[in-house]
């Protein structure tokens, strides 16, 4: 029994592998097929209405092929986007801090200027008429600050307490310094913007630094100006694709989809090959159920060079029949025998009752001769009373 439950296994493996491998040949030889068809019009003929279908299965696939293209490209430029605003950002930063710093320039040389006196500078002097008290201040306030710090690092050491509350000492001046050297820059860059955004630049004397400088701030802002107009095109465009995204429940997401779907086409498409396949190479076979006009049809798309698929499809399918023929006549023996088993058992089984019961027979026998004996000792005992 043991050896035919091998030969099933074995036989079942075989057929497997053979069934796998003729799946394979047919699948392959209905691609074939429908390969052939090229641009004809077999759909409008009802016998081969399956074109139809393959066509539109195909075009699924390459549209939703086409669709994760568009999306990797959205993806690569989504990302490059992201690097260009990035570089933008930076360049716009830089060109921010170096106007402010032309600004803070343009603001000392005009109050420089307004402090000079002359004719020339009564302009000037009217223009930073409303800041020069403040910014006299801080500037008295930085140079009072910076020489006292020169002051307190020329001071001698002393002992150790000397030391700590000298280093306190500059500490403290050091972070005033750098508040009123920030509040006086501060001025000058407010004073250089004010000055550079005037329209009537006319109306003062020609100063080459200050025009220079004018003519720098001017070509910085315009500068600015382009980069950030190529800041916000990149950005819109990031949005436009961010919604796009969004609006597909995000890119990966979509792409998989994408993937899932044309998996899903693909296993359709492999089915409707394996069933032409199949009905191909039993395009010759008289029994087979294809009508005349459709064996005609798939009769005319094969060629002399799949001979060698068709005969070894056909003696695939005998050894599969054959595995089959095996199988069944393996598993009818192991059934005869394990119903002969069967029988053998319950036959035990029954005479084992009916040893039962001839035992149970015997105990009857001697139990009514125990009830006769009985009832003769009664009367024996009865006549004494």
């Amino acid at each position: 029994m043991d050896d035919r439950k091998r030969q099933i296994n074995e036989a079942e493996h075989r057929k497997k592998e053979q069934t796998t491998l003729l799946d394979a040949l047919l699948t392959r030889l209905g691609e074939v097929i429908f390969e052939r068809t090229g641009d004809s019009l077999l759909e409008d003929v009802s016998a081969f209405a399956e074109l139809a279908a393959y066509r539109r299965f195909r075009n699924d696939i390459a549209s939703s092929q086409d669709s994760i293209q568009v999306a990797e490209e959205q993806m690569r430029r989504f990302k490059e986007l992201e690097e260009n605003i990035a570089a933008k950002e930076r360049e716009e930063n830089l060109c921010s801090k170096e106007l402010a710093g032309l600004y803070g320039k343009l603001g000392k040389l005009l109050l420089e200027e307004a402090t000079r006196g002359n004719s020339d500078s009564r302009a000037y002097e009217d223009f930073c008429l409303p800041y020069r008290s403040q910014a006299d201040e801080l500037l008295n306030k930085v140079e009072s600050l910076e020489d006292r710090l020169a002051g307190l690092e020329h001071r001698e050491k002393g002992n150790v307490f000397t030391w700590i509350g000298k280093s306190a000492q500059s500490l403290v001046l050091r972070s005033f310094l750098g508040k009123a050297q920030d509040s006086l820059e501060q001025l000058r860059r407010t004073v250089g913007e004010r000055f550079s955004r005037r329209n009537s630049r006319s109306l003062f004397p020609e100063t080459a630094a200050i025009d220079t400088m004018c003519d720098e701030l001017e070509h910085k802002r315009s500068e600015i100006q382009f980069i950030s107009q190529e800041l916000a095109s990149l950005k819109d465009e990031k949005r436009n694709i961010s919604d796009s995204f969004s609006a597909e429940g995000g890119p990966v997401r979509h792409i998989q989809t994408l993937k899932n779907h044309i998996a899903n086409v693909q296993n359709e498409l492999k089915i409707l090959y394996k069933r032409i396949g199949t009905e191909a190479a039993l395009s010759e076979d008289q029994d087979s159920d294809a009508t005349d006009e459709r064996r005609l049809v798939l009769q005319s798309y094969i060629r002399p060079e799949d001979q060698g698929d068709l005969d070894s499809a056909a003696r695939m399918s005998q050894t599969i029949r054959d595995c089959d023929t095996v199988i069944e006549k393996l598993k009818a023996s192991l059934g005869i025998d394990e119903e002969k088993a069967k029988i053998e058992k319950y036959r035990r089984m029954i005479q084992e009752k009916r040893d039962k019961i001839a035992q149970a027979e015997r105990n009857i026998l001697e139990l009514d001769g125990a009830i006769l004996a009985s009832e003769a000792s009664i009367e024996k005992l009865q006549h004494l009373l």
